[in-house]
């Protein structure tokens, strides 16, 4: 209910903002992304405590139930679901934290990254996001890219939140529907003026997964693009 779907991306560049009457200030927006990713409302959880307190008690909860059901008694895209709707939780309780925060880049990339902070103890185990995605997920799926694309960064330019959990019966085919909306929006691909091709630095921070970056990532954005982006 917090989540809101925008839809796929109609690529369409908007407007310049327009200052008010009796002021010269704007709000920047990037034009050709600021109509695209599903907002989530971030005010529910910052503006009252008692939902503040329910977002902090479902995330530990959530975090507690390999301790109390080892995750082997769950099948791999059961186990794969548990670990994407963690990390989900996890930015979502940790972004609430700093919100109303317009940047989020010294957040999410440095020495202080909340991706690279202990923020998570499972069974026992300190667990940072980093962890979950290149210690857990990645070895133990094959390093598929379509893994990035279900772990939600809090920020406009990332893979979308979806508007319910991911299961085991619907993980892989929401985060392939996950890949085909961010490919297919500016966030993730733009054409350029001439025959060069823009691709989100969400690629470069995600190399792993292309060993041959440009042959590997081109042949997965051509899996997913749609025409005339694909021609």
């Amino acid at each position: 209910n917090l989540v809101v779907d925008v839809g796929r991306s109609s690529r369409k560049v908007a407007e310049a903002p327009v200052a008010q009457t009796g002021t010269r200030m704007k709000a920047p927006i990037k034009s050709r992304t600021s109509r695209e990713g599903n907002r989530f409302y971030f005010e529910f959880f910052k503006e009252d405590e008692n939902n503040r307190e329910l977002l902090e008690t479902l995330l530990r909860n959530y975090e507690s139930i390999p301790g109390e059901v080892p995750l082997e008694n769950f099948s791999r895209d059961e186990q794969l679901a548990y670990w994407i709707n963690l990390y989900n939780l996890t930015v979502i309780n940790e972004v609430t934290k700093i919100y109303p925060k317009r940047s989020l880049k010294r957040v999410l990339t440095g020495r202080k990254s909340i991706l690279s902070k202990k923020l998570l103890n499972v069974a026992g185990v300190p667990l940072s996001l980093n962890d979950i995605q290149h210690g857990i997920l990645d070895p133990n799926y094959d390093n598929n890219p379509l893994i990035m694309y279900g772990l939600y960064q809090g920020i406009i330019g990332g893979p979308s939140i979806r508007k319910s959990a991911y299961t085991g019966a619907n993980v892989w085919k929401n985060l392939a529907r996950n890949a085909a909306e961010f490919i297919n929006s500016n966030r993730g691909t733009f054409p350029g003026r001439r025959d060069d091709f823009q691709v989100s630095s969400l690629y470069e921070r995600n190399e792993n997964y292309f060993p041959d970056f440009d042959a590997d990532l081109k042949e997965h954005l051509l899996a997913y693009l749609d025409p005339p982006e694909k021609d």
